[in-house]
């Protein structure tokens, strides 16, 4: 397993340094089935912003060896909310996304994704299916072990992320 650190050849110190549009590349580069990839990758980056993660830097993305000479993504890992635990965190990501940080919005994520080679059919399925599970993931939350104040400030975190897509 590589992480996108060291298939970019850049050190652990600048695993904040680069683009999500620079991972696809290197996805492209090396994946046994780029296509695949790059919408799974876009799906853990999407799914990241709408869960309040600004931690998915170069190291929480990697390719594994499928056989010898073919990679493919791994399954998302290290998937927390970090907005939930610091809210005073303003980076919405841990890499630029269309040259940013911050202020994210839905074009930004267009513009990315339509730049990787993704047809905008494909785009607008990732959006709708975020979108059809919002409730569901509510649900989740209310069942889960957190304080219902933090239940509560996951739910708007979520609900405010799902409104910006629109």
């Amino acid at each position: 397993m590589e992480d996108m650190c060291q298939l970019s050849e850049r050190l652990t110190e600048y695993k904040y340094k680069g683009s999500y549009e620079q991972i696809v590349k290197i996805i492209t580069q090396h994946s046994a089935t780029p296509k695949l990839d790059v919408v799974n990758f876009w799906e853990q980056v999407l799914f990241s912003w709408i869960t309040g993660n600004a931690d998915m830097h170069l190291k929480n993305f990697s390719l594994y060896s499928l056989r010898k000479g073919s990679y493919a993504l791994t399954p998302a890992y290290d998937m927390i909310s970090t907005f939930l635990v610091m809210p005073e965190d303003t980076e919405e990501l841990a890499l630029m996304l269309n040259g940013k940080k911050r202020k994210i919005k839905r074009s930004d994520f267009e513009v990315a994704m339509n730049s990787s080679g993704l047809e905008k059919k494909i785009i607008d399925n990732l959006f709708v299916k975020f979108e059809r599970v919002a409730d569901k993931w509510f649900e989740f939350i209310d069942i889960s072990f957190l304080p219902d104040e933090m239940k509560e400030r996951y739910k708007h975190i979520i609900a405010d992320k799902l409104d910006v897509l629109k």
